[in-house]
């Protein structure tokens, strides 16, 4: 039995309005930093490459016994020591690798690196194994100490007794001065503390050369202050990294001597990769990106030898390597000459069109000529953008209404133009949705930037119930500009008039028939949630105070507003309005979601809008602030060139 579904909607008597014609477009409010972002630190060239190193943050988890806390807090802040360690280690292991060193952390997070109710010398001993597993050169653990005798500032490095094992004394003495020496140049330090001598568990049960530095005195009041200040443990950070530089540039030869003879079978070990988002700046490696994947689709072992061989493998590339479809946009036709092939099409990014190009030089066809479109294109003129004036309209994949539906367009809806037929009777549209199709030009009020920043800038109603105003009709879901509050109701701006307000481009609904935008929009206290956890050292698969990775920061400033987000970068893409694209980035607000793909296409990156031109990001070594205008001093031009979209995900 078939039942038939009645459609419920309700007439609105149409209420002309008389006062409150011209459109608002309120002054976006940028997000205020606490203080002028800084670029984070950077290691020039690669000094430490050989260097194997284990860093242990100091402390970490519960109590390790009865009687033993498990580490210091702050007596006027309650800072936790272990909280602190970790924030250091984290951020140092960061520079270490980016200058060529292999790394490797005891522990990762707030826990103890033992199993069950370990005491404090097995808990401790399992720290130190772990740096003869891994063959390191140094063990270096990092502390901050309390002594309620000790009230002034100062860097304490701890070392063997001379007769605990057969490691040079001389030369752990030698590495601690430039650990000590260094460190004190960049944290309150108000005397020179000597190397302090004794048998510590950190230092005694291996032969590999181990210091635990003490980065300062949190019984000192100005230690204790100056450590409390927002990223002021970056200093500790980057004062050990020098440290390093400079004992492996004085000792690498004892340092690689006493490595071979602790550890006979070594092996040589290539230093480990940084891991985390860089801005793609890298040609050579993007291409090594494309190369395995066009390994993985192409099958033959031959290059493509026809045009439609190679038009399949670019479409196959587009299907499976490209991060979501709604962001990118790829037509590619091939042609082999004699001695060359030509790809033409079109693409809506610059990495989408060079990623094409590189797909057929990854597969054998070689020389290739890329001739494939930008878009927007050029025969769009100056109205580049659109807004939705019909109640809706479906977009197609292909022109005239061919190639299967994609997805249907509503009232009021923002539209970034891309392309138009040669008569002009569709237009390729990148909607809200983020959807990409083709829709007859008389469902869009086709606009200039200036005409649709109006749009994009309006606080925003969004209808919640199918109504009729006469007979046209306003469908749930469409979201239209706030013109005013009256006694009759709320009164919106339709994209252009019709019959039924006799012309006019504003009409009245009831309220309980929107919704009305937020006084505090969510992205905004997202974006101020964001701000909070500036300088937090970068952690991949992070999502506290102790590390996060970019995802992660988006997700736990939006859990904070009641959101939650998904996990992974790759998949964030797909929530929220189409606010912004390669080539439009002006309507940006504060807690709108950036995203960024490497030159293969691939999405890898994402932040939050601060408002404008700035943004925050979780990138190595740290959370920071960045920019994508030129003219500012943060920023990065690889950044900006990587910039591919942006999603809001609430009002």
């Amino acid at each position: 039995m078939t039942r038939l579904l009645a459609l419920t909607v309700t007439v609105i008597p149409v209420v002309l309005v008389v006062y409150g014609a011209g459109l608002e477009t309120p002054q976006r409010t940028d997000l205020i930093l606490p203080a002028e972002p800084e670029r984070p630190f950077t290691p020039a060239g690669r000094p430490l490459e050989g260097l194997v190193i284990t860093l242990d943050p100091g402390h970490g988890g519960a109590a390790w016994a009865e009687g033993y806390a498990g580490g210091v807090r702050g007596p006027g802040t309650g800072l936790v020591e272990g909280d602190l360690n970790m924030l250091i280690a984290a951020h140092l292991q960061h520079h270490l690798k980016r200058a060529g060193a292999t790394v490797h952390m005891t522990r990762w997070d707030d826990r103890k690196v033992t199993l069950g109710d370990t005491d404090r010398q097995t808990e401790l001993a399992a720290r130190v194994s772990l740096a003869a597993r891994t063959r390191s050169h140094l063990l270096l653990s990092i502390h901050l100490a309390a002594d309620a005798s000790f009230t002034r500032s100062g860097v304490l490095i701890l070392t063997r007794p001379p007769d605990s094992t057969d490691v040079n004394r001389v030369l752990l003495h030698s590495l601690a001065e430039c650990l000590r020496d260094e460190v004190q140049k960049l944290v309150p330090c108000d005397e020179p503390l000597p190397p302090w001598i004794g048998d510590h568990p950190l230092l005694t049960p291996s032969d590999v050369p181990a210091l635990v530095v003490e980065i300062g005195f949190l019984s000192s009041p100005g230690f204790e202050a100056w450590i409390a200040e927002r990223g002021r443990f970056r200093a500790a950070a980057i004062g050990l990294f020098n440290g390093i530089v400079r004992l492996w540039q004085s000792h690498r030869t004892e340092l690689d001597t006493l490595r071979c003879r602790l550890f006979p079978d070594l092996t040589t070990s290539k230093p480990a990769a940084a891991w985390g988002p860089r801005p793609p700046d890298a040609a050579v490696e993007n291409f090594a990106r494309v190369r395995n994947h066009v390994r993985r689709i192409w099958f033959l072992d031959r290059p493509p030898a026809t045009p439609t061989e190679a038009e399949w493998l670019i479409e196959q590339y587009v299907r499976r390597v490209i991060t979501d479809h709604t962001f990118c946009h790829v037509r590619a036709r091939v042609e082999k000459l004699a001695d060359s092939w030509v790809v033409r099409g079109a693409a809506n990014h610059p990495h989408l069109k060079k990623a094409v190009g590189s797909v057929l030089e990854a597969a054998g066809c070689q020389p290739v000529h890329n001739e494939i479109e930008l878009l927007p294109s050029e025969r769009l003129g100056e109205t580049r953008f659109g807004v939705v004036r019909v109640p809706m309209a479906l977009i197609w994949a292909e022109p005239p209404e061919l190639g299967g539906a994609q997805t249907q367009l509503l009232l009021g809806e923002r539209l970034f133009l891309l392309d138009i037929t040669p008569d002009e009777a569709h237009l390729l549209v990148h909607a809200g949705e983020g959807y990409i199709g083709w829709v007859h030009r008389d469902a869009v009020l086709r606009m200039t930037a200036e005409q649709f920043a109006a749009w994009e800038n309006a606080r925003t109603v969004v209808v919640t119930r199918d109504c009729l105003v006469d007979d046209f009709r306003v469908p749930a879901g469409a979201f239209l500009p706030l013109v005013a509050e009256g006694p009759e109701g709320v009164q919106l701006r339709l994209p252009a008039g019709v019959r039924a307000t006799s012309g006019r481009d504003v009409m009245t609904l009831p309220r309980h028939q929107v919704r009305l935008p937020p006084a505090v929009p969510a992205g905004l206290e997202a974006a101020r949630t964001a701000v909070e956890y500036l300088t937090t050292p970068y952690l991949f698969a992070g999502r506290s105070r102790l590390g996060l990775d970019c995802s992660g920061l988006t997700g736990v400033s939006y859990a904070a507003v009641g959101l939650v987000l998904p996990r992974d970068a790759r998949q964030q893409v797909l929530v929220g309005r189409l606010v912004g694209t390669a080539w439009h980035r002006t309507a940006l607000q504060p807690g709108d979601l950036l995203f960024f793909c490497d030159e293969s296409g691939f999405v890898f990156h994402t932040g939050l809008s601060l408002g404008g031109a700035r943004f925050i990001h979780s990138a190595p070594p740290e959370v920071q602030v960045s920019s994508l205008d030129p003219a500012d001093p943060l920023y990065h031009a690889e950044w900006a060139k990587a910039f591919a979209f942006a999603r809001r995900p609430l009002p």
